[in-house]
């Protein structure tokens, strides 16, 4: 086995939260090319792609450099949408970075990276990041995870799970929009149909989950997505003091030294 390693990023535009926002601007940068030039830093990536159905996405690729798929409009799963492209990459791990992850930590993708080489029966893994803060615990747009001792994962849910009150609540998971899978797993995903506790959670992992499969949890620092309008404009505010956007974006002569 090879181990080579491929990271397919999946984006449309029609969200239904934020219409087009893959090319949404982040201090002068489309999210996409924040999310792509991110995932570029991990050591034990070899290629990146972005899977879409939309020209103007691929257009938007092709600008900064990066090598876009098409694939069908009918996905309303990004993982299907990985899958899909994925037919055609030659690769025996495939990362599925979702498209609004600006935040995205090069080091935690090689981390899972390293923790898929080193034990090839683990089929999948999905980060998470523990959840400390009451409001993000009951946003319904933040899926939440429960995980056995073994750090397999039980069950996700946009539900405020496990049950807790706001006097004693302290920590919960959070689900990572960032899945790894051996390659010959994911096509096998992408041959099931959507399964109800998938639709119900609108949880593309739950359909693993249901056809009796593991997922593996690893734990990592939190990674903020972009789900709204309002939420781009906190997100700005948290990259200009990002190290990382300043060393993708901020030119070395204009770096405090």
């Amino acid at each position: 086995m090879t181990n080579k390693v491929a990271c397919i990023i999946p984006a449309r535009m029609a969200s239904t939260r934020f219409p087009g926002k893959p090319l949404a601007r982040i201090l002068g940068h489309s999210m996409i090319e924040h999310v792509y030039r991110r995932v570029k830093l991990a050591k034990e990536i070899d290629e990146i792609f972005i899977a879409t159905c939309d020209r103007e996405i691929a257009a938007e690729a092709q600008k900064f450099g990066a090598e876009a798929i098409m694939t069908s409009y009918k996905h309303t799963r990004g993982t299907d949408r990985v899958a899909e492209a994925a037919q055609s990459v030659q690769a025996d791990i495939v990362i599925n970075v979702q498209g609004d992850e600006p935040l995205v930590d090069p080091f935690s993708l090689d981390k899972a990276v390293l923790a898929m080489k080193q034990d090839p029966k683990i089929p999948c893994i999905n980060l998470i990041a523990p959840i400390v803060d009451w409001e993000v615990f009951v946003d319904r747009n933040v899926v939440k995870t429960t995980i056995t001792p073994q750090n397999n994962v039980l069950y996700f849910s946009r539900q405020a799970v496990p049950t807790s009150t706001k006097e004693n609540f302290k920590q919960a998971w959070k689900q990572i929009g960032i899945y790894f899978f051996r390659r010959e797993f994911l096509l096998q995903f992408y041959g099931w149909p959507q399964t109800p506790l998938e639709q119900a959670e609108a949880v593309d992992m739950m359909r693993i989950l249901e056809h009796g499969f593991p997922i593996k949890a690893l734990a990592v620092q939190d990674m903020i997505s972009v789900d709204t309008p309002a939420e781009l404009l906190a997100m700005e505010k948290i990259l200009r003091e990002d190290p990382l956007y300043n060393q993708i974006f901020v030119p070395a002569f204009s770096q405090p030294k």
